[in-house]
C-alpha cells in the first residue's frame, strides 16, 4: 500500500497541464489535423506522462515519451549497459564526465564486426539537455574481434553536464568490409567519348506525378556542385569499365560544353559505395573535376545511385589523358537496434 502511494505521488506531478493541453489542441498549423486526432494525441501524451515507467518498457513508447518530456523517460529508462541483436553485441567500456563534455567507449563484437566497422551515421544520443555529438572509431583488437568507438557528447551552451542523469546510445546500421582503393588507373580510353552523349530525364526537387514514369525510369537529382548543371545527367548504359567492385562507369562523353563520366553506385543507402576521380595528362599533372552531380533512379525493383564528374577539359585535349580514381566500398549492411543506457558519472 505504501508503494502504490508513493508511486502515485511520484507520477501525478508529471501528468500534462491544463495549459499544455490548450496549447497542443490550438497550436496553429497549416495542415490542421481533425480535432479528434488531436485530442486522440492529446490523450496518448497524458497516459505516457502518467505511467512513464510501463512507456518506457517499449522502443515505440520510449520514444514518443523521449519526445514529450525527455528528462522524464530518461528517469525511468532502466540502466543497461550491454545489449545484443543480430549476433552483434554492444556494450559500454568506460565512462568518462568532465565540464560540458561526457565521453563512453562503446565496444562492439560478434557477427560481421570488423576493423573498418562503420555506424554509418545512424547512431543516436538521448540525452534531456541540448547537446552536439560525435562518434570515431578508436581501436580494433583482432584477438577479440571487437572494434571500440569513442562518442562524445557536449552541452550545446557550455554548462555542465547536469549530475545524476542517464544517456542513452542508440545504432541502428552497421557497415563492415569496408575497403578503400586509392590511386588507382582506370582502363577507359577517353578519346573514344570525345562526343556529345545522350542524357537523361531528371527531374529536381518537383518529382513526376504519382505513377508517371515517362520513359520507364526518371532520375531525380540530390545535391549538385554545378549549379544549374546539376540537373544535367548522361544517359546510363552499358558498364564502360569497373575500375572496383560494385563501381562501375557506365557512361562518358560531353553534355552542356562539360565532359561527364558517370559512375554507378548501386543503392548507395546500403553500401555508401562512393569515389572521387580526376584526370592526368602525359606529363602527370592532374585535372580535377569541377563539380559532381548526383542523381538517384528509381524503379519497382529498387533505387540506384549515380553520380556524374564533370570537367572543363575541351575534346581535342583529351588525348594523352588517363583516369584515374580512389574507390570506397562496403560489403555488409547490418540493420538492428543496439540501444545502452548507463550513468553519467565517471568509471574506472
Amino acid at each position: 500500500m505504501n508503494f502504490s502511494k508513493t508511486y502515485r505521488r511520484m507520477n501525478e506531478p508529471v501528468g500534462p497541464s491544463p495549459d499544455l493541453i490548450r496549447k497542443t489542441l490550438s497550436h496553429p498549423d497549416r495542415h490542421r489535423l481533425p480535432l479528434r486526432r488531436l485530442a486522440a494525441a492529446a490523450a496518448v501524451a497524458a497516459v505516457l506522462l502518467a505511467t512513464p515507467a510501463l512507456a518506457v518498457r517499449s522502443e515505440a513508447g520510449y520514444a514518443v515519451l523521449y519526445r514529450i518530456a525527455p528528462a522524464v523517460a530518461q528517469f525511468f529508462q532502466p540502466v543497461q549497459e550491454a545489449c545484443t541483436d543480430s549476433g552483434i553485441t554492444m556494450e559500454v567500456a568506460a565512462v568518462r564526465v568532465e565540464g560540458d563534455t561526457a565521453q563512453a567507449y562503446i565496444v562492439l563484437s560478434g557477427g560481421p564486426v570488423d576493423a573498418t566497422t562503420d555506424l554509418f551515421d545512424s547512431w543516436s544520443f538521448h540525452l534531456p539537455f541540448d547537446q552536439t555529438g560525435r562518434c570515431e572509431r578508436v581501436a580494433w583488437d583482432e584477438a577479440t574481434g571487437t572494434v571500440t568507438f569513442l562518442c562524445t557528447v557536449k552541452t550545446m551552451d557550455g554548462s555542465p553536464i547536469p549530475t545524476g542523469g542517464k544517456m542513452t546510445f542508440s545504432v541502428r546500421q552497421l557497415l563492415t568490409g569496408k575497403k578503400a582503393m586509392e590511386g588507382v588507373t582506370v582502363d577507359l580510353k577517353l578519346t573514344n567519348y570525345a562526343q556529345e552523349a545522350e542524357t537523361a530525364l531528371t527531374w529536381g526537387a518537383d518529382l513526376p506525378a504519382a505513377g508517371v514514369r515517362e520513359p520507364e525510369v526518371t532520375y531525380y537529382s540530390a545535391t549538385g556542385g554545378s549549379g544549374d548543371l546539376a540537373s544535367v545527367m548522361l544517359q546510363p548504359g552499358e558498364v564502360l569499365a569497373e575500375p572496383a567492385e560494385g563501381l562501375p562507369i557506365t557512361a562518358a562523353g560531353y553534355a552542356d560544353g562539360l565532359f561527364h563520366i558517370q559512375l554507378c553506385r548501386g543503392d548507395a543507402s546500403r553500401t555508401d559505395n562512393h569515389a572521387f576521380l580526376w584526370m592526368e595528362d602525359a606529363d602527370g599533372r592532374e585535372f580535377h573535376c569541377t563539380g559532381i552531380s548526383y542523381f538517384t533512379g528509381e524503379t519497382a525493383g529498387g533505387r540506384t545511385d549515380y553520380m556524374d564528374f564533370l570537367f572543363a577539359v575541351p575534346p581535342e585535349d583529351l588525348a594523352g589523358c588517363t583516369l584515374h580514381g580512389n574507390f570506397y566500398t562496403a560489403a555488409t549492411l547490418t540493420e538492428g537496434l543496439w540501444q545502452v543506457t548507463f550513468p553519467l558519472e565517471n568509471t574506472d
